[in-house]
């Protein structure tokens, strides 16, 4: 009994274990949890946050700028040629050496920024700039899970050919091994033997190319949400999910604000750092106020000499203001000013267009999806009749009335009209995409 006993458990791990191992190593995901996954592993939304990460710590480098600002000198000088200047003395030139072979200096600055423009409007653009990197992020992430969303639905199609196109592999077997019986049994003739292989090997290129089909699409997802590509997935929803609730709604345009698209938030966040942009060539006409303090000693010996203690250093201190009035610049600053109000009024033109660029998308992409929607359901009808129509030629054909090239035409029918059904299924799927994309609800 021990002996039995313990045979079972062996046979039960052996059996087991490979099917757990593979359940561990596939991870399933949802659309929406394959969108999530791409929004923390994406390459390009992990682009666009090292982007405003940047942009955050060039905020604290504009404000340092205006704080205190401490330098540390230290030098050493060999003169080897000690310059010689000529003094008169008693009506002649005389060539005298000035200076000390050896110098040492060791200095101390300090400089702060009273008065500067450009240092305030630059202060104001730092949080534009961030504001921007935000906006560039939001709309990576709204790209992102467009990606997603489309390669999603390219594998569920493929999955879905590939088990349409087995199926009718396995009823080709069938129908092979039945008509191979009654042609050797005289009730068939060869030419029905010969046009069931030749729709049997069709079905085995369009398995290989489904299966290959599968294989890509897995691919290209896992690349859009950042996944290695070794990894095992599954996805657990189904084409019926994702269709089913667009079959049963009206697309509606409703209450639609261009201006919280994203496309023009980032125009509008682009007109204000420009409008900064002008306001800081303007500042180029005011003056800059700016205090300083030096503290500094220096000696005259080798460099052997300098660290010891009875060599004597001399000190010397300085404070001061600085201020620097521009006054003519030939027209220089004048021009850079027109220039960044061209610039404005580039961009202000850039956001007309992009308003009815917006209409434009959102119109085209709600005729696009009720275009969609009626392709679909026609798609739908015709592949439900066209399989009717093969299944009840394989019926005729088992009982004798129906002929071989019927049976291959009809099953090209059905195969044909498949295809255009899941061709449809995924252009309602992309245009219903788009149309939320087109609304800012993505």
């Amino acid at each position: 009994m021990k002996n039995i006993l313990l045979s079972f458990v062996v046979i039960f791990l052996v059996f087991s274990y490979p099917t757990q191992a593979q359940t561990e190593d596939k991870i399933n995901f949802t659309l929406a949890e394959a969108q999530e996954y791409a929004l923390e592993n994406s390459y390009s939304v992990k682009g666009t946050d090292y982007d405003l990460q940047v942009a955050r710590k060039k905020v604290w480098e504009t404000i340092a700028d205006g704080l205190p600002q401490v330098d540390f000198s230290i030098d050493y000088n060999n003169n080897l040629k000690i310059p010689k200047f000529f003094l008169e003395q008693e009506g002649e030139s005389v060539a005298i050496s000035m200076g000390s072979k050896y110098s040492s200096t060791a200095a101390i600055s300090v400089n702060q920024k009273i008065f500067d423009g450009s240092y305030i409007i630059g202060t104001m653009a730092a949080s534009v700039y961030v504001q921007l990197s935000k906006d560039q992020k939001e709309k990576t992430e709204i790209e992102i899970k467009d990606a997603v969303a489309q390669a999603y639905y390219t594998v569920l199609v493929a999955e879905d050919n590939y088990k349409t196109v087995k199926e009718n592999l396995s009823i080709n077997e069938n129908l092979l091994n039945e008509t191979k019986a009654y042609w050797e049994n005289g009730f068939r003739e060869e030419l029905d033997v010969d046009q069931i292989k030749l729709n049997l090997n069709r079905n085995k290129t369009q398995l290989s190319d489904a299966k290959r089909a599968i294989s890509t699409s897995l691919t290209v997802l896992k690349f859009t949400m950042g996944m290695d590509i070794e990894k095992n997935i599954e996805l657990s929803n189904s084409l019926e999910k994702l269709v089913d609730p667009i079959r049963s709604t009206t697309p509606e345009v409703s209450s639609y604000d261009f201006a919280s698209h994203i496309d023009y938030r980032i125009l509008e966040t682009q007109l204000k750092s420009q409008k900064l942009l002008i306001r800081n060539e303007q500042a180029q006409y005011l003056p800059t106020i700016s205090a300083f303090y030096n503290y500094g000693k220096n000696t005259s010996t080798e460099f052997s000499n300098v660290f010891k203690s009875e060599v004597p250093w001399f000190k010397s201190s300085v404070i001061g203001l600085k201020l620097n009035m521009p006054i003519f610049s030939a027209g220089k600053r004048r021009s850079k000013v027109k220039q960044q109000r061209i610039e404005y009024m580039k961009i202000e033109n850039n956001m007309a267009e992009a308003e009815q660029n917006l209409k434009k998308d959102l119109s085209l992409s709600f005729s696009n999806l009720l275009n969609a929607q009626e392709t679909y359901e026609n798609n739908l009808e015709a592949v439900n009749i066209a399989k009717r129509i093969y299944d009840k030629t394989i019926i005729k054909f088992n009982e004798g009335i129906s002929t071989s090239t019927e049976l291959s035409e009809n099953e090209k029918q059905y195969l044909d009209a498949h295809s255009n059904y899941i061709n449809s299924t995924l252009a309602l799927l992309n245009t219903k995409i788009a149309f939320d994309k087109a609304l800012g609800k993505l």
